[in-house]
């Protein structure tokens, strides 16, 4: 058991209710992205265009809070911190049975 105050459990509860909701506009924008791939695009789709848009605009703001991020961590523009939060790298490591080297 962990001795808690009030306002610790406040900011836990703030906490969930803010993951939940992130969790759950992340699943609609998935929903919208799997409606517009469906469909064939024109730009003549006001829905379409003003989802792409949208999508640009979170991209963007990304970025920006990226850079602000490096710039009060005080990383140079243009360097990234590696396996850092955000970090887009991944290394699968695959084993296949081998008669060279036996598992037994």
């Amino acid at each position: 058991m962990i001795p808690m105050s009030d306002s610790d459990v406040q900011e836990i509860r703030e906490l969930v209710v803010e993951q939940k909701a992130l969790y759950e506009q992340k699943q609609k924008t998935l929903l919208q992205m799997k409606k517009v791939a469906e469909r064939p695009f024109t730009t003549n789709d006001p829905q379409a265009v003003a989802f792409l848009r949208m999508m640009s605009e979170r991209e963007k703001t990304r970025e920006r809070e990226k850079d602000e991020r490096h710039k009060r961590l005080g990383i140079p523009p243009g360097q990234s911190q590696a396996g850092g939060q955000g970090s887009s790298s991944c290394v699968y490591l695959y084993f296949f049975p081998s008669p060279l080297f036996p598992r037994d």
